[in-house]
């Protein structure tokens, strides 16, 4: 990926705020938009246990995901295109690592909670009902509609 795509994929990353998740029960797709924060192995969300997405990405079936910069030219079309896997995350460590980053992205989180939604650990959980999970993608596509050679390529995002 050459620097200006590097610049811009992190950007998107760090500044786009919903990606949304697809899944597939019965031949019905179902997607669903929800709020992330990326950390190097994955992209870091909270939902609720028995959501559609949840319960139909349950026994390691495949999600697609895509997270888009909006724009209303065809030529500024920029973004991932993924498949991979949703898992719960247990571990408090790694929750709290998520939860500063994401009070960090969605300020206005802290600004509606205050300390709480950081000191206590269990408050996406009491307050939403919502638990969180990771999507963890085996592919990854990177779509460029400026780009002038190939719209889409394959990339690693552990480069970012």
């Amino acid at each position: 990926m050459e620097s200006q795509q590097m610049e811009k994929a992190k950007r998107l990353i760090n500044e786009t705020r919903v990606m949304t998740l697809s899944v597939c029960r019965n031949d019905i797709p179902w997607s669903s938009p929800v709020y992330f924060v990326f950390l190097t192995d994955g992209f870091y969300f909270f939902s609720n246990e028995n959501s559609r997405h949840i319960k139909d990405a349950e026994g390691q079936r495949q999600v697609a995901a895509s997270i888009f910069q909006d724009s209303d030219r065809m030529e500024l079309i920029f973004g991932f295109q993924m498949a991979g896997r949703i898992e719960a995350i247990s571990k408090m460590d790694l929750h709290l690592q998520v939860v500063q980053k994401y009070v960090s992205k969605f300020s206005f989180l802290k600004q509606l909670f205050g300390p709480q939604i950081l000191e206590n650990k269990r408050f996406f959980l009491e307050k939403f009902k919502s638990r969180l999970y990771c999507f963890q993608p085996d592919i990854i596509y990177l779509s460029d509609n400026s780009s002038t050679s190939g719209k889409r390529s394959e990339i690693d995002l552990t480069a970012i």
